[in-house]
């Protein structure tokens, strides 16, 4: 049987850790190859030493020249090069894991080659989105853009997937919450009432890094939003979906964002205070606190703290509020970057809870917190709080009216979760990661699947993520920060 080979385009951090693993692990028993790998030049010799490693599957990389390197639309040589490599490798799926703002104009190329996808969050991202209120709505131009060209290209052929790396939606926890709420609301009819999500990654960027580094930063006019907080948009409303019908169906919702930027930040913690912490600062410091400030003007998002009114017509169906940090607690206690894994380590830690009323009928609590960085030789109190695997989740049902129901339950996700992931790679975020990429090995070969992750249910994902970034540009402009979204639309 022929293998339904890969190609992976971005080869990052992220990639080594997640998806090259999971194909050399798991591509056998589903007939995968990851035969190909894209990246730019500048990363030729990381990623040749990487796949010169010891490996079981092996992955020729093509390297794209700066000249040739677009954000819009992919120059005549890489689409050149790219089709070569599905020609002559015979690729049957693409995966996309470059930075997101070419998102976009490579799942345009894979689709309309025919070719499946499973494709990073966010859809899309353009610069300066967070300060000029006339980008924003481009998100959702990009999702119809997608949406159009995906059709098209299921209409070509019913076999081709795209699949949204939106990993919660395959974490065993999330799944069990969503048929929580959807226990009650078959017995009671009680939608979410409220639900108030915390997300926390401890990343600790100093002074000049913020200027310096684009990985994950802020110098591009967008940031936490961009980063980890689309998972979080899309999590909100899946969850709340379990709890809807015609009668009780979220159709809009009223919103306004506070953004804490880079010069909050300077002002929470100043150059003398970086000295008094870090004696050796002033070597690594290329700034003055003024210079700082006039380059800061325009940068983007460090927290991101947003509330939420989801509405059924003009009627308040569920109270929200999604909070999102960058700048919280972190184990980072050096004052240098240098040799250090920006996506995981550099003292990085999750703290994340997710809290849910269901009207008088239940609460959920859901609690993740983290206290040091992943060690693959540290096997003692991973479940614990701040192990690196820990996370429960509490259940208070109103067992008076319902005598069936327990009154509290708690749930580990000890309980729940099929430990795969090994090494740097262990955590129940990334085994769920392992699940989506499954699905999509499933899909490819051959497997009738109903698709967890798909484009077409990523509309209000898309829609709220704007609706954020609107309010907080309009804020930066001294316009209403109040904003309406109409998922009808």
């Amino acid at each position: 049987m022929d293998k339904n080979n890969l190609l992976l385009i971005g080869f990052g951090p992220h990639a080594k850790r997640i998806y090259y693993p999971v194909c050399e692990r798991d591509g056998k028993v589903y007939n995968i190859q990851l035969v190909y790998a894209v990246d730019l030049e500048e990363k030729r010799s990381d990623i040749s030493k990487y796949l010169a490693g010891k490996h079981d599957i092996k992955t020729q990389a093509f390297f794209i020249r700066p000249q040739d390197r677009t954000f819009n639309k992919l120059s005549t040589m890489v689409k050149k090069k790219l089709n070569q490599i599905v020609n002559q490798f015979n690729i049957k799926g693409v995966i996309i894991a470059t930075e997101p703002r070419v998102h976009k104009m490579y799942a345009e190329w894979a689709l309309k080659r025919g070719l499946s996808v499973l494709m990073d969050k966010p859809l899309s991202i353009h610069e300066n989105i967070s300060t000029d209120p006339q980008i924003p709505q481009k998100l959702i131009t990009d999702y119809q853009d997608l949406k159009s060209v995906y059709l098209a290209s299921r209409r070509k052929d019913k076999r081709v997937l795209f699949s949204l790396m939106a990993q919660r939606r395959w974490h065993p926890a999330f799944i069990k919450m969503k048929s929580l709420i959807a226990e009650v609301f078959e017995k009671t009819n009680c939608p979410v009432t409220s639900i108030q999500t915390f997300h926390a990654d401890g990343q600790w960027r100093l002074p000049s890094e913020i200027v310096d580094i684009d990985y994950h930063g802020y110098n591009q006019g967008f940031g936490k939003c961009s980063h980890s907080g689309y998972h979080f948009f899309d999590i909100v409303l899946w969850l709340l979906e379990a709890a809807e019908n015609k009668e009780k169906s979220i159709n809009n919702v009223d919103l306004i964002t506070n953004f804490l930027r880079p010069a909050d930040f300077l002002h929470q913690l100043n150059l003398k205070d970086y000295q008094k912490i870090f004696p050796e600062f002033h070597k690594q410091n290329k700034y003055s606190q003024d210079s700082l400030l006039k380059l800061f003007e325009n940068y983007a998002e460090i927290d991101a703290f947003t509330s939420l009114n989801f509405k059924h017509g003009n009627k308040t169906q569920t109270l929200a509020s999604i909070n999102l940090a960058h700048n919280s607690y972190s184990q980072r206690g050096w004052s240098s970057v240098v040799g250090k894994d920006l996506y995981k380590g550099n003292g990085r830690l999750r703290h994340e809870s997710h809290f849910i009323e269901q009207g008088p009928f239940q609460a959920i609590s859901f609690v993740s917190y983290q206290s040091r960085e992943v060690d693959p030789y540290k096997m003692q109190g991973l479940y614990e709080v701040g192990g690196e695997y820990n996370l429960d989740i509490h259940v208070f049902r109103n067992s008076s009216l319902f005598p069936k129901w327990k009154t509290y339950e708690k749930i580990s996700i000890r309980d729940l979760n099929n430990k795969a992931m090994t090494g740097k790679s262990r955590g129940h975020q990334e085994d769920a990661r392992r699940q989506a990429i499954i699905e999509f090995f499933k899909f490819l070969n051959g497997d009738k699947i109903t698709p967890t992750s798909d484009l077409l249910d990523h509309k209000r994902s898309t829609e709220l993520m704007a609706g954020i970034y609107q309010s907080a540009a309009n804020q930066f402009n001294g316009k209403n920060p109040i904003v309406n979204i109409n998922f009808q639309r």
